[in-house]
C-alpha cells in the first residue's frame, strides 16, 4: 500500500492565524473595500489629538479665584435687619398666660423649701450615719423627681423657650435647686448655703419686678395653710393614667 504522508502537525495559535489570513484573502477577493491597518490608522493625521493641531484654540471656562468680594452695604443691612416686634411677642404670651407661668414658679419655690428642710436635719451629719443616710435616700428621690419636674414643664409647653421670657428665670431657680443647694448641704457649708439663698432672693427679685412689669401683682401667700395644700399638691408624683396589665384579663366574677 501506497504511505499517505500527513502534514506535521501544527501548534493552536498557528491554526487560528492561518484562519484569519485564509478569511482575509477572500474578502479581499470579494470585492469589499480594503481597511488600513492598525498602525496606518494611528499614523493617520485625523487620529491625532485634536490639541496637536495648530487650529485648536483652548477657551476654557472661567474659575472662580476664591477671593470674593466683601458684602455690600445692602447685603450688610439685610442681615441687620431688626424685628420689630422685639421681645413684644414674649411679653403678650406671657402676659395671656401669666397665671400658668406664676403657679410653676411657686412650685419651685415649694422644692426650694423641701430641700432645705431635708438639708438642715442633715447638716453637719458624720459619714455613714443614720442622718447621712437618710439625706442620700432624700436626694436619691427627690432630685429625679424635680428634673422630671422640668421635663414635663417643656412637655406640656411646648417651644415655651421661643414664646417665654418669664422661662429663663424658672430655669435659673431650678438649676439652683437642682445643684447649689444640694451641694452647700452635702458639705456642710455656710458660706456656699448663703450664696445660695442669696441667689434666690435675686431670682426671686426679677421674678416679681417681671410681673409687675406687665401690671400683674405677685400672690402672697398670707394663709400658711393654703401654701402649704399648694406644696403637698405640686410635690406629688402626677397620676399618668391607668397602667397597662400585661397578659390575660383578670376575671372580676372570681373577686
Amino acid at each position: 500500500m501506497p504511505v499517505v504522508e500527513h502534514p506535521p502537525h501544527q501548534p493552536a495559535h498557528g491554526r487560528a492565524f492561518c484562519a484569519v489570513f485564509a478569511i482575509s484573502l477572500i474578502a479581499g477577493a470579494c470585492g469589499g473595500e480594503s481597511k488600513p491597518s492598525i498602525a496606518e490608522a494611528l499614523a493617520t493625521d485625523a487620529n491625532k489629538k485634536f490639541e496637536d493641531s495648530a487650529e485648536y484654540k483652548p477657551n476654557p471656562k472661567p474659575r472662580p479665584s476664591g477671593f470674593l468680594p466683601p458684602p455690600t452695604d445692602a447685603e450688610f443691612a439685610a442681615w441687620n435687619r431688626k424685628d420689630p416686634e422685639g421681645e413684644k411677642h414674649l411679653y403678650k404670651w406671657d402676659k395671656k398666660n401669666i397665671d400658668r407661668m406664676e403657679n410653676y414658679f411657686e412650685e419651685i419655690r415649694c422644692f426650694r423649701d423641701e430641700i432645705k428642710k431635708a438639708g438642715q436635719l442633715a447638716w453637719g451629719a458624720e459619714p455613714q450615719s443614720p442622718k447621712e443616710e437618710q439625706w442620700y435616700q432624700f436626694k436619691r428621690q427627690f432630685i429625679p423627681f424635680i428634673d422630671r419636674w422640668q421635663q414635663r414643664l417643656f412637655g406640656q409647653e411646648p417651644r415655651i423657650l421661643e414664646k417665654s421670657k418669664f422661662i429663663g428665670h424658672f430655669l435659673e431657680a431650678h438649676e439652683l435647686v437642682m445643684k447649689q443647694y444640694p451641694q452647700a448641704y452635702n458639705e456642710s457649708d455656710e458660706l456656699q448655703l448663703k450664696k445660695a439663698d442669696a441667689h434666690w432672693v435675686v431670682v426671686e427679685s426679677k421674678v416679681h419686678r417681671y410681673m409687675e412689669g406687665l401690671n400683674h401683682k405677685p400672690i402672697e401667700w398670707k394663709d400658711p395653710k393654703k401654701y402649704e395644700a399648694f406644696c403637698a399638691e405640686a410635690l406629688k408624683e402626677p397620676d399618668d393614667g391607668p397602667k397597662k396589665q400585661r397578659g390575660k384579663r383578670r376575671d372580676k366574677s372570681l373577686d
